[in-house]
């Protein structure tokens, strides 16, 4: 929760032993790589989305990152978490995009992946509130908001977010911590001029 906002996000996903089992496996037998995508597809997706801004580019981003996880899948040695080397993926995957070319529109739609256990409303309120913040974190400072995109929407802890931005731990806590405050201060802006 921030401020009054409830955001709906990924949980940090804990190493598992489970992970690094499955991605033994896969790196045997590539047709295994399914059951990582399948755990690991909407949390990167998510990710992306909040990131680049719309769905085509979100998913086109998925498909690469995961096309790029399999391909080098036998690099991956299980040194720190499976979800943040992913993660990791999507981030470089975002920054080339960004390279090549400048977004065109700014971000106008935001969806959290319904649980199909919502009732419609909710979705909708929860639809509502992730464009919110999304359009919020697009004017944070990059750090900061890569930062939060990763925590509030790929679900990473701490050690993960600082793995995949090359920063020790207390950097990323503080780069959360200051973006959470501008966060809601953003928030807290846009809700005194409703008043």
């Amino acid at each position: 929760m921030i401020g009054t906002y409830t955001i709906s996000t990924a949980e940090p996903q804990p190493v598992s032993a489970d992970d690094q089992l499955l991605v033994r496996r896969a790196q045997k037998d590539l047709r295994l790589f399914a059951d990582l995508y399948q755990r690991y597809a909407q949390q990167v997706y998510r990710y992306l989305l909040v990131r680049v801004g719309n769905v085509d580019d979100a998913q086109d981003l998925t498909s690469q990152t995961f096309l790029v996880a399999m391909e080098t899948l036998h690099k991956y040695r299980g040194e720190g978490n499976f979800a943040a080397w992913l993660m990791g993926i999507a981030r470089h995957k975002t920054v080339d995009q960004y390279r090549r070319r400048k977004p065109e529109t700014l971000l106008e739609t935001a969806v959290d992946l319904p649980d199909s256990y919502d009732p419609p409303e909710e979705q909708i309120s929860r639809k509502l509130e992730v464009e919110q913040v999304a359009r919020k974190l697009q004017k944070l400072a990059p750090d900061r908001a890569e930062a939060l995109s990763l925590r509030l929407f790929a679900g990473l802890g701490v050690a993960e977010i600082a793995q995949v931005m090359g920063k020790n731990e207390a950097a990323a806590r503080m780069l959360v911590f200051r973006g959470l405050r501008d966060l809601q201060a953003q928030l807290q802006s846009t809700r005194e001029e409703k008043a």
